[in-house]
């Protein structure tokens, strides 16, 4: 009888993950992923942040925000062009996330190059979202600092 019970980290098939490398993906890889929180600071003040994860050649944008006050002025998108340089140390060649359909955010990812490859109806809280993806351009002109949190 098969029994389905609590796991913890050392329970792991992580040898069966990589039986399948080389059909999956033409050649043996290491799958890795990393953390990443970055905030946007003016004169001392907490102004954005951003965070996510990069896994694997992919950067998620789990949430990025800037102070109502503090939007139209670049903000988020230093933040994003942080996060893209953070994922391409790692060999990050995407980004994607996640967002409300009518949310005027939209806008703002469509204005960097986001688009749209899905939608995910009746999704958070019983909302619809959408799912946006761009191109992590090799080199960006301006590069966000690095501020440690």
């Amino acid at each position: 009888m098969i029994k389905i019970l609590k796991a913890d980290k050392k329970d792991s098939l992580e040898d069966e993950w990589h039986k399948v490398d080389v059909p999956h993906y033409g050649k043996p890889i290491e799958w890795n992923e990393e953390s990443f929180r970055f905030k946007a600071m003016d004169n001392g003040k907490l102004v954005g942040t951003i965070n996510g994860r990069h896994e694997s050649g992919v950067i998620y944008i789990e949430a990025l925000i800037t102070k109502e006050s503090e939007r139209g002025r670049g903000i988020g998108t230093k933040l994003i062009k942080r996060a893209e340089n953070f994922g391409k140390k790692f060999g990050a060649h995407r980004a994607w996330l996640i967002t409300g359909i009518d949310w005027k955010e939209n806008l703002f990812y469509k204005k960097l190059g986001f688009k749209k490859i899905g939608d995910l109806p009746d999704f958070h809280f019983h909302k619809d979202f959408v799912i946006y993806t761009r191109e992590i351009k090799m080199i960006h002109s301006k590069l966000a600092p690095l501020t440690p949190h």
